[in-house]
């Protein structure tokens, strides 16, 4: 019935009327041979009853056929080729030509084809059809390619730009300008690269191809990565992101989203990064892309990790540890979880990061990964050794590196070795932690790893330190350091850094473990996540502070905060803001004062410390009655009194009534207030300290 329907509507546009197409009927039917309709379409009483537009109407027919009978649309294009030739219709045979020639590819008959793109370049030429002449040289050079012979390939697509102006570029040209910038690229030759792709993306963009922009975009992104110009490499970036919207390929725009957020972390844009990568997490979903998915995950969880959130970076190895183990990819599900384990551990969650590990245990017998296997079983004993478990923690260190060594894995066993050592050291069994230093250093020494060589003797300065032996252990701590900084670990380094602060500190020279703890803060600006940054830039302001330098100490609290903002942890905030609010009271800046302990205060409630919520809204309240404030100053100091009493801290419920007592508008005035003092929590920024004392200025 339908084959009929189909029919009819032919009959209506007067298809079946057309000579040539009642050939390449009777050929399908049956009821001719081909090569006898070839010979009919010769015939000059077929010739001359055809006009151009009786072959032209058979265009769509052809489309039609190559959908169900390829077979049918050969026939018939090959049919009009003829006729066409006979005719003179060279516009016909450009286009039927290249038709034939789309036939063929699909049945990998490349000298059929070469010969039918020939013909069409050829017509395309005697009419100066530009546009012809460059589709014919793009498929001409795309056989030479699959050929192998790129030589011929790129002469033949260097003339296809070369025929007409870039203005008239169409999609094809844009796939051409890519190929030769990708062909220039492997060759070395990265400016005209850059030249090809630019004049790509600007065609596209002219035309409104946008898939065809963002590949010439991207290729141009590459170029701008590798040679370091990351300015340029992230203006390019957000031209592809907005191209990409205005495409409607999911995948596509995710994964722009994708490279946007690896770049933006970077920058250290984590914020914007984990944003991209959120948007580029939820379309992969929407379309069911998990190897994406799984990208996106994999660049979360490394940014969150980068960022200084280690406990939410573990959370994306979970999630993708659930998505891989969905795949049915073990290896890689198992992997993720002990990512996310020694993530937990990292972030001080010890009991998660054992439940974590412990379900990849058993995951390991399954899938026969040796090297995988010795690194779960030295991450369950860090984590013992953080959960001061000593036996467990020895044991699977111990089990680690003999694992390790059997799947001749020497840097794995090295590493375990320098972790029993630190192990040993914490749970006091020096001797023990000597020889697991001693050995991890040999090992360290015979496969040239400098990293691991620091590491073993840093167990052996911990040990040192541990017996009191200050200077032999700073010298070990300063070859390690030195070490470290020959092989560029930076990790390292500051963690040096840090033991030699504490070590100088022990030995009464404070000079050194400042300048000890500034190198540190300076390495840590570098590279370092930012609650790592936020950590050591909050301990740099306590030095200042406690050497009385106030406005050094404010700066580097401030930078402190700024770092824990990044971070996005109300903790880390908390702490940055605690700080800097003391340190502002003690130099007198009344309204900077207010303000940071207004913002902690709000900090407090979000993370339910009651104690320094108390404690700030105490100090807030001691300064604004300083300052004759009486009324914000009533306010504090009556929250701080409630909260006092609902936790119990009596003493300061205490202080803050008594102040209260001289700010309650009912009282005498405050000329006639008998303290000399009033009472304040000054260091409460730091520490719960209420024993201390603001001097009173009313004269």
């Amino acid at each position: 019935m339908f084959e009929q329907l189909g029919r009819w509507l032919r009959r209506q546009q007067g298809v079946e009327r057309n000579p040539i197409y009642r050939l390449a009927s009777e050929v399908m039917d049956g009821q001719i041979s081909v090569e006898r309709a070839y010979q009919m379409v010769e015939n000059p009483s077929i010739l001359g009853s055809l006009a151009d537009g009786d072959l032209w109407e058979l265009d769509a027919e052809v489309a039609r056929a190559a959908e169900s009978d390829q077979e049918h649309a050969l026939i018939l294009t090959r049919m009009v080729i003829l006729a066409a030739r006979y005719k003179g219709f060279d516009r016909l045979l450009v286009e039927f030509n290249l038709r034939a020639s789309d036939l063929l590819g699909e049945q990998e008959n490349t000298r059929e084809q070469e010969l039918h793109l020939r013909e069409a370049m050829h017509a395309a030429e005697r009419i100066a059809n530009t546009g012809g002449q460059r589709r014919a040289l793009s498929r001409l050079a795309r056989l030479s390619l699959d050929q192998g012979n790129t030589e011929h390939a790129k002469e033949l697509l260097h003339r296809q730009l070369e025929v007409g102006r870039e203005e008239t570029d169409a999609p094809e040209d844009v796939e051409t300008a890519v190929m030769l910038g990708d062909i220039a690229y492997e060759e070395g030759d990265t400016n005209a690269a850059h030249d090809y792709y630019l004049r790509g993306s600007r065609s596209a963009k002219r035309i409104g191809h946008f898939a065809g922009m963002v590949d010439a975009l991207m290729r141009q992104l590459s170029l701008h990565r590798k040679a370091g110009d990351n300015e340029a490499a992230m203006l390019v970036l957000q031209q592809a992101q907005e191209a990409a919207e205005r495409t409607i390929d999911t995948r596509l725009q995710s994964e722009i989203a994708i490279q946007s957020g690896i770049m933006l972390a970077e920058r250290k844009q984590y914020q914007q990064a984990r944003e991209q990568l959120k948007v580029a997490l939820e379309r992969t979903r929407n379309i069911e892309d998990l190897t994406m998915e799984a990208r996106s995950l994999t660049g979360l969880a490394r940014i969150e990790r980068q960022a200084g959130r280690p406990a939410d970076a573990a959370k994306h190895y979970q999630e993708l540890a659930e998505l891989e183990r969905g795949l049915g990819n073990r290896t890689a599900a198992t992997r993720s979880l002990v990512d996310a384990a020694e993530l937990l551990l990292e972030s001080h969650q010890t009991r998660e990061a054992l439940n974590i590990a412990e379900e990849a245990r058993p995951m390991l017998a399954e899938i026969d990964d040796p090297r995988l296997f010795h690194r779960c079983l030295g991450v369950i004993g860090m984590i013992y050794a953080g959960m001061d478990r000593v036996n467990e923690a020895i044991s699977h260190l111990g089990d680690a590196s003999q694992y390790a060594a059997r799947a001749g894995d020497t840097a794995g066993e090295a590493r375990w070795l320098a972790g029993l050592g630190e192990a040993l050291v914490q749970f006091g069994r020096l001797d023990d932690a000597m020889l697991a230093a001693e050995r991890c250093g040999e090992i360290a020494v015979e496969i040239g790893d400098q990293s691991l060589q620091g590491r073993a003797v840093a167990v052996r300065g911990s040990i040192y330190m541990a017996e009191g032996r200050m200077e032999e252990a700073e010298d070990c701590l300063r070859h390690a350091l030195k070490v470290a900084r020959e092989s560029g670990d930076r990790e390292a380094q500051l963690r040096y850094l840090e033991m030699m602060v504490y070590s100088s500190s022990k030995q009464g020279r404070a000079i050194e473990a400042q300048r000890y703890l500034q190198e540190a803060v300076d390495l840590a600006d570098l590279f370092a996540p930012a609650d790592v940054r936020a950590r050591l830039h909050g301990r740099m302001a306590r030095w200042y502070q406690g050497a009385g330098d106030m406005d050094q100490a404010e700066v580097e609290f401030a930078v402190a905060l700024e770092a824990a903002e990044q971070v996005g942890s109300t903790d880390i905030m908390l702490r940055a803001i605690k700080g800097l609010a003391g340190v502002q009271d003690a130099a007198g800046k009344v309204e900077e004062a207010i303000a940071s302990y207004q913002r902690g205060i709000e900090l407090s409630e979000t993370a339910g410390d009651q104690r320094t919520q108390m404690a700030l809204n105490y100090n807030a309240g001691a300064l604004l009655y300083d300052q004759h404030d009486d009324e914000p100053a009533y306010k504090f100091l009556s929250r701080a009194a409630e909260l006092a009493m609902r936790i119990g801290d009596y003493q300061t419920a205490d202080a803050a009534n008594e102040l209260l007592a001289w700010v309650t508008p009912e009282t005498q005035s405050r000329e006639d207030s008998p303290l000399d003092e009033d009472l304040l929590i000054g260091e409460m920024a730091l520490r719960d300290d209420f024993s201390r004392y603001r001097s009173d200025d009313r004269g």
